[in-house]
C-alpha cells in the first residue's frame, strides 16, 4: 500500500475519531451533565462566635433558570428535595429564577413559586433578585416568592437570632443596586456577623472595608462549559477580565463564596461544570 494512501487512511480516522468524540462531549453536556446535581460542603468559622454552639447548616442554591416545561416542574421539585433532605438551618436563594429575556422561555412566578413552596427552614428561607428576573416583571416575581414563604430582601437587612443567641446579619442587594453605595444596607456590629447575598459577585464598588464578612453570589454559572486546561470559559464580566476561583473569591479585598448555580442560560450545555448547591457549614 503506498504511503500516501497509508497516511490519508490515517488522517480519516483521526477526523472520524475527533467527529465521534464532538458527538459524545455534546450529547454528554446537553444530556447528562446539566441534570446531575452536587452538593459541595463549604465551611466557614466565625470569628465574632468564638467557636461557641453547634455548627449551622446553610443551603445556598442559586441561577434556577426555569424553564416552561413538565421536565423543568420535575426539576425544581428535585431541587426542593434535595435541600430538605439535608435539613437546613437556613437557606439562601441567589437570585436568576427566570431564564431568558422572554416570556416564552420562562416558567412563570406563579408556577416557580408553587414549586419552592416546599422549601422550608428554621430560621427562614431567603431571596434576591438575579438579573434575568424582570422576565415577567420583578414584582410579580417578588409577590410569588413572598407567597410560597420566601422573605425576599431587597437592599435590607434582618437580624437572625439563633436559639442558643448567637446572631447574624443578613443581607440583600437588589441586582440593580450592586454599584450604588446609597442602596447598601448598613452593618448594625462588627460583633455581629454580615452577610450579604448579591447575585453577582461585583459589589466591591458598593462596599467599603468591613461593611461585610462575606458576600454570596451565583451569577457566573462556573462558566457552563469548561475545557481541560482553561481552553475555554464563559465567566469573565468587564470588570473581572480573569476567572472567579471557586467556591472562594477575592477582590477588591472582599471575600465572596460563589455558587455555579443549577440552570443553564444562553446555551442549553454543561460541561465539566455540573449542577451544584452548596451546604455551607457555620462554626
Amino acid at each position: 500500500m503506498p504511503f500516501s494512501v497509508r497516511i490519508l487512511r490515517l488522517l480519516g480516522a483521526l477526523l472520524l475519531g475527533a467527529c465521534a468524540l464532538g458527538v459524545a462531549g455534546i450529547t454528554w453536556a446537553y444530556l447528562i451533565e446539566p441534570n446531575l446535581l452536587f452538593v459541595r460542603k463549604v465551611d466557614y468559622r466565625i470569628t465574632q462566635w468564638n467557636g461557641r454552639g453547634k455548627p449551622l447548616k446553610v443551603v445556598i442554591a442559586g441561577d434556577l433558570h426555569l424553564m416552561p416545561t413538565a421536565f423543568d416542574e420535575v426539576r425544581a421539585l428535585r431541587y426542593v428535595q434535595r435541600i430538605m433532605q439535608l435539613k437546613p438551618d437556613l437557606i439562601l436563594l441567589a437570585g436568576d429564577y427566570a431564564r431568558g429575556a422572554s416570556t416564552n422561555a420562562s416558567m412563570s412566578p406563579s408556577a416557580a413559586g408553587r414549586l419552592l413552596h416546599g422549601l422550608k427552614a428554621p430560621y427562614g428561607v431567603f431571596a434576591i433578585q438575579g438579573n434575568h428576573d424582570f422576565t415577567f416583571g420583578w414584582n410579580n416575581w417578588r409577590r410569588e416568592l413572598s407567597d410560597a414563604g420566601i422573605t425576599v430582601l431587597e437592599n435590607q437587612s434582618v437580624l437572625i437570632t439563633f436559639r442558643d443567641g448567637r446572631q447574624l446579619q443578613l443581607s440583600g442587594i437588589l441586582d440593580t443596586s450592586r454599584n450604588s453605595k446609597k442602596h447598601r444596607p448598613q452593618r448594625r456590629s462588627p460583633d455581629i456577623p454580615h452577610f450579604l447575598l448579591s447575585h453577582r459577585p461585583e459589589a466591591d464598588h458598593m462596599l467599603s472595608h468591613g461593611d461585610a464578612d462575606i458576600i454570596i453570589s451565583g451569577h457566573t454559572h462556573g462558566g457552563q462549559i469548561r475545557l481541560p486546561f482553561d481552553l475555554l470559559w464563559f465567566e469573565a464580566s468587564p470588570e473581572h477580565a480573569q476567572p472567579y476561583t471557586y467556591p472562594w473569591h477575592i477582590s477588591g479585598g472582599n471575600t465572596y463564596l460563589i455558587t455555579k448555580g443549577l440552570g443553564t442560560s444562553t446555551l442549553p450545555l454543561r460541561f465539566n461544570c455540573p449542577p451544584e448547591i452548596y451546604l455551607l457549614e457555620l462554626h
